[in-house]
């Protein structure tokens, strides 16, 4: 039979092997209470935003730092995760504390009560700049390739035109 001492310990290092591995690995990772307000961010979030977890908490504190494009999105889609508890899944553009900003996918997913009501959110941010960087390059290059085939679609066309005139011009000087 444990003590209260003993289950304080073993909580104690429990929060301490979270942190350190919320801390480990790669993605920003943060927690709301049920109304969506954060409670927690992670050193990752600390290093790449250059704001504290006291700058950070609150309802719509991690808004402020998206591009201003992917704002009212981002609000959007939160809300009706947290309308309905539905998976949270986005993709949006996050400033570092230099002043540019990386592509991320946010998730989240609820944490439930005994009595079904959500008790609060776990959410990650991952780092997914460079395959945006190739999803933009390989777009480009398709539209250039639809450019350069449809070039090519023209001036075929005008060549068999071309073609058909010099063929009629040669079928005429044969009847002459």
């Amino acid at each position: 039979m444990s003590t209260p001492a003993t289950e304080q310990s073993i909580r104690l290092q429990a929060e301490e092997q979270f942190r350190l591995f919320a801390d480990f690995i790669p993605q920003l990772v943060w927690f709301t209470d049920p109304t969506g307000s954060h409670t927690y961010f992670n050193q990752r979030w600390t290093d790449y935003t250059g704001y504290t977890l006291e700058d950070s908490v609150g309802p719509d504190m991690w808004n402020n730092l998206l591009h201003p494009d992917d704002q009212q999105r981002a609000r959007q889609v939160w809300g009706h995760s947290l309308a309905t508890g539905e998976f949270y899944e986005i993709e949006y553009r996050f400033k570092s504390k230099d002043g540019g900003y990386r592509w991320f996918l946010g998730q989240a997913q609820p944490q439930y009560n005994e009595d079904g009501t959500i008790k609060q959110w776990f959410g990650t941010c991952t780092d997914i700049q460079e395959q945006k960087e190739t999803e933009f390059a390989l777009r480009n290059r398709e539209q250039e390739l639809e450019r350069a085939y449809a070039d090519l679609e023209v001036k075929v066309t005008f060549r068999n035109l071309e073609l058909e005139r010099e063929v009629q011009s040669l079928r005429q000087q044969l009847e002459k």
